[in-house]
């Protein structure tokens, strides 16, 4: 199968998670939050440097006792990079967790104390099942050693869009109400709510999509069009994703070269009813061409990425940034 172009690969990330995150929702059965558990931090960097801990979930499930270290992934093949992401997951001590519950103000979002009980690591993988698992375990020797040692580390789960998030091996470290609720399963809506917007690495491609989204798609209500800057943009998606003004003036360049919106002061931009047909053209360009290549082209790109990019400039006279 033909590798996947960035923008797909992104879409299908964000969309992975937001199939993960409607568990928490009213379109499950049953509800996680309806059992009380939260979502209190969504890719978060834990640290123990004393101990020499960095773990780096996607999600972080906790119902006041069992702190769950949840990574998605959008696809089905399990590989060693996936085990070194839950080992590293395993070493987050309940220490180390309550640690950083509380350092993510856990009392103030859900009014839990940010006592821990048990940590668990669990990796999602999408449309993954027990056939091809057995299959697997019987034609690869090489498989059957990385999901063994996954498994050490971590509880192998799968989810699929009207399907279950259920799990297919492993075991829970404690026997939990949210550990319980996980071994039952939970049913997935067919059509998830849009509630993230963008990837873990927050490329160049889902940020046009998102702004689009978010910004583009409104200026069919408003007859004087809707004016965005590139700080409020960074805003709106902090303190979840820590997005760099550079990248947004590099997305914008895009943006405005595709006929999306136009600049109209010194970083800020308006999307009006004009700029409709290229606006709900922007997700299926970026799906196709990266925006670097649409911008460069594709050699440039390259070259770039070969020899590294020292053109970040300083932008300390913006005045946005204050």
């Amino acid at each position: 199968m033909d590798e996947l172009a960035e923008g797909e690969r992104q879409r299908r990330e964000v969309n992975t998670y937001n199939l993960f995150y409607s568990a928490t929702t009213a379109r499950a059965n049953p509800s996680l939050a309806a059992h009380d558990v939260r979502i209190p931090m969504m890719f978060p960097v834990i640290e123990d440097r004393t101990n020499g801990v960095s773990a780096e979930p996607d999600f972080v499930l906790y119902d006041g006792a069992t702190c769950v270290l949840a990574e998605i992934k959008s696809g089905n093949n399990i590989n060693r990079r996936h085990t070194k992401q839950m080992r590293e997951c395993a070493g987050v001590d309940i220490e180390t967790a309550e640690d950083a519950l509380k350092a993510a103000q856990i009392q103030e979002k859900t009014g839990y104390d940010g006592t821990v009980t048990a940590v668990e690591p669990i990796i999602v993988y999408q449309d993954l099942d027990e056939v091809y698992i057995d299959e697997a375990r019987a034609e690869s020797d090489n498989f059957r050693d990385t999901l063994d040692e996954l498994t050490e580390y971590a509880v192998l789960m799968t989810q699929d869009y009207g399907g279950d998030l259920r799990v297919l091996d492993g075991r829970f470290n404690d026997d939990g109400n949210l550990q319980s609720l996980l071994n039952r399963g939970v049913e997935l809506p067919r059509n998830p709510p849009d509630t993230i917007m963008l990837t873990e690495g927050m490329e160049h491609e889902i940020l046009a999509m998102a702004i689009v989204d978010i910004w583009g798609e409104q200026a069919v209500d408003h007859d004087n069009g809707v004016t965005v800057t590139r700080t409020e943009v960074r805003d709106y998606f902090a303190p979840q994703h820590n997005v760099g003004l550079s990248e947004l003036d590099l997305v914008f360049e895009f943006l405005e070269d595709f006929g999306a919106c136009d600049r109209v002061e010194n970083h800020m931009y308006e999307f009006t009813r004009d700029h409709m047909g290229a606006i709900l053209e922007v997700e299926s360009q970026v799906m196709s061409e990266s925006v670097e290549d649409y911008l460069h082209g594709a050699d440039q790109s390259s070259l770039d990425d070969h020899f590294g990019n020292d053109d970040d400039e300083d932008d300390g006279d913006d005045s946005e940034e204050e």
